[in-house]
């Protein structure tokens, strides 16, 4: 049942984020949002997900996307890419143009979506392991389609 006295999508990520939230909850996923960027995950040969977290930055770039799909009216996807125990690793998506929204079928509504399969993650704080797993894992450790 739809609630037609709030907007879809919100027009606030922080609104986004506690449906969101309540949304990854009853997938078995961590209530806690942790905004990613492709520029702050690795993938292993084992498949495993690697993060080095830059809080205030992610934050402050995933509103603003936020923002640019309300103006853009082509719809937001809330996407979760993996999870740790206590956290769930997101990003936002927003399509290009209105092609790219119907091959995301996407309306111009808030989509929130996670992996069946929940994918394992760990945080990195230690640059120099930060560097070491980028040059074991090279081109593999890229995985921009998740942010496409």
């Amino acid at each position: 049942m739809a609630d037609s006295t709030s907007p879809d999508p919100p027009l606030a990520l922080d609104a986004a984020e506690q449906k969101f939230s309540a949304f990854l909850v009853t997938q078995g996923y961590p209530k806690m949002v942790r905004w990613l960027s492709p520029d702050e995950l690795l993938v292993d040969i084992k498949r495993h997900y690697w993060i080095r977290p830059r809080r205030s930055e992610t934050t402050n770039r995933a509103e603003q996307r936020y923002v640019e799909g309300l103006e853009r009216n082509l719809g937001i996807e809330l996407r979760a890419i993996c999870a740790t125990d206590t956290e769930t690793f997101a990003c936002v998506f927003v399509p290009a143009n209105d092609v790219d929204r119907q091959y995301h079928l996407m309306g111009r509504l808030l989509k929130l979506s996670c992996p069946a399969e929940r994918r394992p993650a760990s945080t990195i704080r230690n640059p120099l392991k930060w560097f070491a797993l980028r040059l074991m894992n090279g081109r593999r450790s890229r995985v921009p389609e998740l942010f496409e």
